[in-house]
């Protein structure tokens, strides 16, 4: 599996509809979105980021848990 080009926090909240804010709280709590440190850019992943825009809660976990064992960051 080849991992996807990152998203900044306004490219997703554009494929996503909803504002930066809301992609950075979605990075929180659903772990689709990494800072390397508190004042870094937020980096989205776009395919967690799709799972959870459409609500997809069940294959958020099994992308996650698939991307965890191929020893994809």
């Amino acid at each position: 599996m080849d991992k996807p080009k990152l998203l900044n926090l306004k490219e997703a909240a554009a494929i996503a509809g909803v504002c930066p804010e809301t992609v950075a709280r979605w990075g929180k709590r659903h772990g689709i979105a990494k800072q390397m440190h508190s004042k870094a850019p937020w980096r989205v992943d776009p395919v967690a980021l799709a799972f959870v825009a459409a609500g997809d809660v069940e294959g958020l976990q099994e992308y996650q848990a698939q991307t965890r064992r191929l020893g994809v960051p």
